[in-house]
């Protein structure tokens, strides 16, 4: 009784006290600026994560658990801030063309990848170079990684622009959502890379090129969306949440459950709790 008693003051003190930290009320519009500068802080957390990952090399069962809780704060995201935001601005019709286009760019993307010997992306055994030879072919595999690391990161990214263009302040649910779910990625690739027999720095260069690129495509996506009519708006948000779902369902929580079996759903649970108590702990998502 104690310690339920204990957990429910936490979770009050960290609503009342943390999340205002992270999102502010602020009923004027975000800037290119806005979506530049998170989009770098936000974007930062990948070569951060995988110069991590080749430095402490971590196995399977770390990673496995790791995504399964970043798949679960990814489902979240899509829930409570995409297809929700699309849905309020432009109702069921534009926020079900915007899924299916999101979906279907994702999958015809991602299988042109693996035709190009990139699979398994986020495993720290390999970081999708299981049927390639990264040594014989470096200059494809990189071009190859970096454009399968950007399909996965786009649609993250492209949250970070839609989220300002009613507040200068960031979500917490969003900025918490994307780094979380870079974490993992980033850490996983790193170390498989690594193991995989790429250079260091070649790694740092590749991850640092897609976070600058998934910088840009924050603010683009702010800038595109700015002067849309909330039909399409609605439909460039619901694209984003497409993107995202799929990637979630054919990357993240299919690698994440061949180490951690049935333990994906406690953490994927876990995660999605997270995302649910962020997006209506703060109170930047109600004003």
């Amino acid at each position: 009784m104690l310690s339920f008693s204990l957990f429910n003051s936490l979770i009050s003190n960290f609503s009342v006290y943390i999340l205002p930290t992270i999102s502010i009320v602020n009923s004027s519009a975000g800037s290119v600026s806005d979506a530049f500068l998170w989009g770098i802080i936000t974007s930062a957390s990948l070569p951060l994560s995988a110069w991590l990952g080749m430095q402490f090399l971590p196995g399977k069962k770390i990673i496995s658990k790791l995504l399964a809780f970043a798949g679960g704060v990814l489902i979240g995201l899509i829930s409570y801030e995409l297809l929700e935001s699309s849905y309020q601005i432009g109702g069921i019709s534009p926020t079900f063309i915007g899924l299916t286009i999101g979906l279907l760019i994702y999958v015809i993307s991602n299988r042109w990848i693996e035709n190009k010997g990139i699979k398994e992306r986020r495993s720290c055994e390999h970081g999708g170079c299981k049927d390639n030879k990264c040594d014989q072919s470096i200059s494809i595999t990189s071009q190859a990684l970096v454009l399968g690391a950007l399909i996965d990161g786009i649609p993250e990214s492209a949250s970070i622009g839609i989220s300002l263009l009613d507040n200068k302040m960031l979500s917490a649910s969003v900025f918490l959502g994307v780094i979380i779910a870079n974490f993992p990625e980033g850490l996983a690739s790193g170390a498989g890379l690594r193991r995989s027999g790429i250079s260091r720095s070649r790694i740092l260069l590749i991850w640092s090129g897609v976070a600058f690129i998934c910088t840009i495509t924050s603010v683009l996506s702010f800038l595109l969306l700015a002067d849309l009519s909330p039909y399409f708006q609605a439909i460039i948000f619901s694209i984003a949440g497409g993107g995202i779902l799929a990637m979630t369902l054919q990357t993240v929580i299919p690698e994440a459950y061949k180490d951690a079996h049935d333990l994906v759903s406690i953490f994927g649970s876990f995660g999605f709790a997270v995302a649910f108590f962020l997006s209506h702990g703060s109170p930047f998502i109600h004003n």
